[in-house]
């Protein structure tokens, strides 16, 4: 069975967003953003040509540099 938030959407999806949310989260641009998914560092999700990213996965990416000394 399905579940749903108050507002109808399907739960179990995931909260993707965009390069500005995730380079605002950050303090970085956009670009730089563009720049870490591209090289594999920061983990995305093409959509046809939009790149999203799960907020799961900005969270490890900061977590993994926090533990490298970055």
């Amino acid at each position: 069975m399905r579940k749903y938030s108050e507002d109808g959407a399907d739960s179990r999806l995931p909260g993707l967003v965009d390069a500005d949310v995730v380079g605002a989260a950050l303090g970085v641009s956009a670009e730089k953003v563009y720049l870490l998914a591209r090289s594999g560092e920061l983990r995305s999700v093409a959509i046809g040509r939009s790149v999203r990213f799960h907020p799961d996965d900005v969270s490890a990416f900061v977590e993994e540099r926090r533990r490298a000394g970055r």
